[in-house]
């Protein structure tokens, strides 16, 4: 598998980084996340250029981080400041810097050219900012590859059958055909589902972000006009960064505006979290019969795969383009 390089993926929570150093891995690299004395994250590659062995295991002095094996000290530009021991110090002895940017409690890793990392293009996300909203966010690791997740998020016919909560008389499968369309580099779908009188429904939505963030929306509406109506909202954000070519890390951040009390925030974290770990068993599961099964035919496909198959073509074409 491919992976987009010149792109943000998320490193880790906010509230994960601090004074201790923090392994993250992406894109089958090593990371290390740290926040200097201000509170500003850092990122640098995980790895000691003397011997190789993972700067995470080291620790802070200042806003400098030393290895834990012979000592050496580096800024957060990745230089070498200084060797015990020694005086000289060879300029190649450096560690590759990382862009990064912190935003709405994630923290987002540039992987690819460092002359074409652009904060503008890491995902907004006002929900989480607009008054009214909770927010709960979570991290998990799936052992899966990354597209599989994005299947599972661009076709929500599953969700009766797999989520013991959320699925509880949510019949996606059974509403109107779902719309699916590619505007420029992004994949939508659109489903409706009917609810009650009055020209009442709710819109359930997905867009794909290359190269690895879903978002799902369920809004309540009148037919004919775009405006949400008032009535319960929830709009989602995954963020899926690939660890290697086999496993994933998956960050969701939910925004909701109709459970507002504590003990509604509580039962509504505990049904997010129940419901990650659905989609991961049945994923995981997925995974380990395909791997089983590689050299038998492709799957067979219908028509609502057919928004997470617009995903996986956009997703090669533009892999195609970077190399």
């Amino acid at each position: 598998m491919k992976f987009l390089r010149n792109h943000w993926y998320v490193g880790a929570l906010a509230r994960a980084i601090g004074r201790q150093p923090l392994q993250s891995w992406i894109l089958g690299e090593p990371v290390v996340l740290f926040r200097k004395l201000d509170g500003e994250p850092v990122a640098l590659r995980d790895r000691c250029p003397h011997r190789h062995a993972p700067l995470s295991l080291g620790k802070l002095v200042d806003d400098r981080i030393q290895c834990g094996y012979h000592g050496m000290q580096f800024d957060c530009t990745g230089a070498c400041t200084s060797i015990p021991g020694e005086t000289a110090i060879p300029s190649t002895l450096r560690v590759e810097r990382f862009g990064v940017v912190e935003q709405h409690g994630l923290v987002w890793v540039w992987m690819g050219d460092p002359a074409q990392a652009d904060e503008s293009l890491v995902p907004q996300w006002p929900w989480c900012d607009r008054p009214g909203f909770q927010t709960y966010r979570g991290g998990f690791q799936i052992e899966a590859p990354f597209q599989m997740v994005i299947d599972n998020l661009m076709d929500l016919t599953h969700v009766h059958f797999v989520h013991s909560i959320l699925g509880v008389g949510n019949l996606v499968h059974e509403s109107e055909p779902m719309e699916s369309w590619q505007d420029n580099n992004r994949v939508h779908f659109r489903r409706i589902m009917k609810k009650g009188a009055l020209g009442a429904y709710a819109e359930v939505t997905g867009q794909y972000l290359p190269p690895s963030v879903v978002i799902t929306s369920a809004v309540p509406k009148l037919e004919g006009s775009p405006d949400i109506q008032p009535g319960p909202v929830s709009q989602v954000l995954h963020c899926l960064t690939p660890i290697d070519e086999e496993r994933t890390q998956y960050f969701v951040m939910k925004c909701w505006n109709i459970t507002t009390r504590q003990h509604e925030i509580v039962a509504m974290h505990h049904q997010n979290e129940v419901t990650v770990a659905e989609d991961k068993a049945i994923i995981e599961a997925q995974w380990k019969i395909k791997r089983a099964f590689e050299r038998e035919p492709e799957e067979k496909l219908i028509r609502a795969d057919k928004a997470a198959v617009m995903c996986r073509r956009l997703h090669a074409k533009l892999t195609g383009a970077e190399s």
